[in-house]
């Protein structure tokens, strides 16, 4: 069990970051997006000026008849037949049907006449500065400036809400502040906009923060001048357990420093001194005056009923125990501490021992005072945790709580019991002896498991280590997979040690007619690990020289693009595998060992630098001048000294070597071509290629022996 924290009655400091706190207001266009979208039904405002791309619906009854669908054109002009062209832009629509009646009246008489708003006109306005989403958009002529905002995505966290401009033929028609319509709810500033305005967000000002007792903490934006009252009033004003007599400000001083400055705003007019100016920066802390509390002293810990209690006269540390009633039964009583907060603020800590106490000693039943804090702790807490490990062949190896009385069995019981492979005939216990070495003691756990040998079945002791072996060279769930031209492909269980290459091919069922075992890939991946092992690459980088490019700088390491992969193939010479079961081509098998049989080549290959490459039909007892000659022979670029042949097992043979040799179906000549220019670096490639051909010989040479 762990111990709770804790804590004396002290006044909580402020914080020495706003933490948590977010900006004031700027989850206002966090909502959808018709929280500021007009109401395209509603009746628009009587103040609506008309404008072009408006549509404007008129009837007229009386002795005339007549409906009209008038759309005012990018002259803000609309067409009445009869009456011609009536200009509309920048009127009401009162001040419209004013304007029609009038040239109605000169052509009819004794009609009625109604004027309504039917489609109405899109906007361009522009929202730049501080946004999340600034450019153009496209609005109805009913948006409003906060509208517009919520188009962009509101202001960014960079983003002043108290400054906001709206910005008309290049002059600023209003300053907007939007904390006035987010406190009061005033709407007036939310004006109407018109196309080609812009409305442009700032840079923040000023910041202060609030924390602690304040109704809505926050990071506020101030236009600078504001007093700490006004801060205050910003928050919401302070809560009722709010402890104004000692605000706190954290503020950045002129030289980079940072200071604290405590002020009582407790009284009803406050003077300089207290209500100070806010500087930007400033985080203000608003204390809880239960955080104040006096005449108390604190029960904590493993107690019946931690709290803080009353501090009554000539009250001491057996008074709040209770004389031990507020004991629990593990409580830990040969020492608890008693913690004292002078009026300075300094502390003290004072060891009680409880029993001593209890028992009617009093030079341990101090006498208390305001703000003690008492803390008894556990049993648990105060002892070190007593433990015993397993590890081997368990199924859940590792470190357990040890009890009295426990043996081997129990230990085995908790970590899972052993495995099936787990070598039941000696295991060991490292037993610690302080200032002295481990003793280990031999154990013959099937006895102890099995035969319920009590003798055997060990008394553990405290960090005691059990290591439960494995039986030597337990195969289990080991495999290799054979695929290609034979009878039955796929993966076989190694069933005995020492399983052979010979044993694997009798198990699956021999070749298929058209199985070309010549050509046999042998993969053994273990050998890839068994190279990293020898850290090969290390070695390689260090005996690697140094090579410059013309500016003398050195150039990258070739050993770093060396792949590993390419010396995990072991070369079998499968004539002789035939011939010969003892031979060292029929290898051990190792687990996941592949390997792949392939079907019948239709000839050689000949490659690189000859007049066609391609696959020669293949001819016995010829050399691979003979093939290249088929090829249509060299090329001028051909490097004659430098041909290999690669065998169809994959054996690799070079210069006049390769040339002397007879070809095999299924065999691979490559023709290099000649470098122009060889370069240090080329000489140093060929080096390490070398040397990686080295280390794959030789690992295939371990690996036979093997």
């Amino acid at each position: 069990m762990v111990e709770p924290v804790l804590k004396d009655t002290v006044m909580v400091s402020p914080p020495s970051s706003t933490g948590d706190l977010k900006m004031f207001g700027y989850n206002m266009f966090d909502g959808s997006a018709e929280s500021f979208s007009p109401i395209m039904e509603a009746t628009p405002p009587p103040d609506y000026k008309l404008g072009p791309g408006d549509n404007v619906l008129v009837n007229i009854w009386g002795r005339v008849d007549m409906q009209l669908e008038l759309t005012i054109d990018r002259e803000g002009k609309v067409f009445i037949p009869k009456v011609g062209e009536i200009i509309a832009w920048g009127l009401t629509m009162q001040e419209f049907k004013k304007r029609l009646r009038t040239s109605l009246s000169t052509y009819y008489t004794d009609y009625e006449l109604s004027v309504s708003l039917g489609k109405i006109r899109r906007i361009k306005v522009f929202v730049y500065g501080e946004v999340k989403k600034p450019g153009g958009y496209t609005i109805s002529s009913l948006s409003t400036l906060f509208s517009a905002l919520h188009k962009a995505g509101g202001a960014n966290e960079n983003g002043s809400l108290r400054s906001i401009k709206h910005i008309r033929h290049n002059k600023v028609m209003d300053e907007i502040d939007l904390y006035r319509f987010l406190l009061t709810g005033d709407n007036t500033q939310n004006v109407e906009l018109q196309s080609g305005d812009v409305v442009f967000v700032p840079v923040v000002g000023p910041k202060v923060s609030i924390t602690g007792q304040a109704k809505r903490p926050a990071i506020y934006e101030v236009f600078g001048g504001e007093r700490l009252s006004d801060l205050i009033e910003l928050a919401g004003g302070s809560t009722a357990e709010a402890f104004l007599e000692m605000v706190d400000v954290d503020r950045i001083s002129g030289d980079d420093n940072r200071i604290l400055l405590t002020v009582d705003l407790s009284g009803e007019q406050y003077d300089d001194d207290s209500n100070l100016i806010l500087f930007d920066g400033d985080r203000v802390h608003v204390p809880s005056m239960f955080g104040l509390q006096k005449n108390t002293v604190t029960l904590a810990g493993h107690v019946k009923h931690p709290g803080s209690y009353e501090l009554t006269d000539s009250m001491r540390v057996s008074d709040l125990i209770d004389c031990g009633e507020q004991l629990i039964r593990d409580s830990y009583t040969k020492r608890a501490n008693l913690f004292r907060t002078w009026p300075d603020l300094t502390r003290e800590i004072y060891a009680v021992n409880i029993d001593r106490i209890i028992s009617g000693m009093d030079s341990d039943d101090y006498l208390l005072m305001d703000k003690d804090s008492l803390v008894v702790y556990s049993q648990r807490y105060i002892k070190r945790r007593m433990t015993v490990s397993i590890s081997g062949a368990v199924k859940n190896p590792g470190t357990y709580e040890y009890f009295q009385g426990m043996r081997l069995t129990d230990l085995i019981f908790l970590g899972g019991n052993v495995l099936k492979q787990a070598y039941l005939l000696r295991a060991e216990i490292a037993r610690v002896n302080p200032g002295k070495p481990a003793d280990m003691i031999h154990v013959n756990l099937e006895e102890a498991i099995e035969k319920r040998d009590g003798l055997k079945d060990i008394l553990l002791e405290e960090d005691d280590i059990v290591y439960v072996r494995s039986i030597p060279r337990y195969r289990i769930g080991q495999s290799v997979t054979i695929e290609g031209e034979i009878e039955f492909l796929g993966s076989y269980a190694l069933t005995k040690e020492n399983e052979r290459l010979l044993d694997l091919f009798e198990r699956c069922g021999g070749f298929t007619p058209d199985a070309f075992l010549e050509g046999m890939v042998f993969i053994r991946e273990s050998i890839v690990k068994d190279v990293e092992k020898h850290q090969i690459k290390t070695i390689l980088a260090s005996t690697e020289a140094t090579v410059l490019d013309s500016l003398n700088r050195p150039l990258p390491k070739l050993t770093g693009e060396l792949d590993l992969s390419r010396v995990n193939r072991i070369v079998i010479d499968t004539k002789k595998l035939s011939r010969n079961s003892d031979s060292p081509d029929n290898v051990v098998l190792r687990n996941e060992d592949y390997i792949y049989i392939p079907h019948k080549p239709s000839g050689v290959q000949v490659l690189g630098a000859v007049a066609s490459s391609g696959t020669i039909s293949f001819e016995d007892d010829r050399k691979p001048r003979y093939f290249i000659n088929e090829a249509g022979g060299y090329t001028t670029n051909a490097n004659k000294s430098q041909v290999r042949l690669v065998k169809a097992n994959g054996r690799i043979f070079s210069g006049g070597r390769a040339l002397k040799k007879e070809i095999d179906l299924g065999d691979i000549i490559v023709v290099p071509y000649k470098m122009k220019k060889e370069k240090e670096w080329l000489r140093s490639a060929v080096s390490v290629a070398g040397i990686m051909a080295s280390i794959a010989t030789t690992v295939f040479v371990i690996d036979r022996l093997q």
